[in-house]
């Protein structure tokens, strides 16, 4: 089967096959597919995404690394394993969206990672 849900954004509603796992970005106006990165892992994960103005998307990644790709072309521009693992019980490796912010005139990107913590900084 096929499931379909509606964005809040736009009523057209758009298939997913089950088992996929991609992080996609889509044309908030037509909701096509601009790119699609695949994903590995279980797809039970409660991290969301961050997008920034500079042009970059953080996520993590169920495999647990943390990542970030161009947000035009969807390329890859860095990894980080981070050792979040889905076996601490509740089997969710990501405990928060990523989040960015600035101190001492520079900025950096948090995200929760396991039972951890990991910031770091931007150039």
């Amino acid at each position: 089967g096929v499931y379909v849900k509606p964005p809040n954004w736009n009523p057209k509603p758009i298939a997913l096959e089950p088992g996929q796992m991609f992080l996609r970005a889509l044309d908030i106006e037509t909701g096509k597919r601009v790119w699609e990165v695949p994903q590995i892992g279980s797809a039970d994960s409660w991290g969301g995404v961050l997008s920034t103005a500079g042009g970059v998307v953080f996520f993590g990644e169920d495999s647990g690394a943390f990542a970030a790709v161009d947000a035009k072309t969807g390329r890859d521009l860095w990894h980080v394993q981070t050792n979040a693992s889905a076996e601490l019980g509740d089997g969710h490796s990501w405990r928060a969206s990523p989040m960015t912010f600035a101190a001492g005139g520079k900025q950096f990107v948090a995200v929760a990672a396991g039972p951890n913590i990991l910031c770091f900084g931007l150039k």
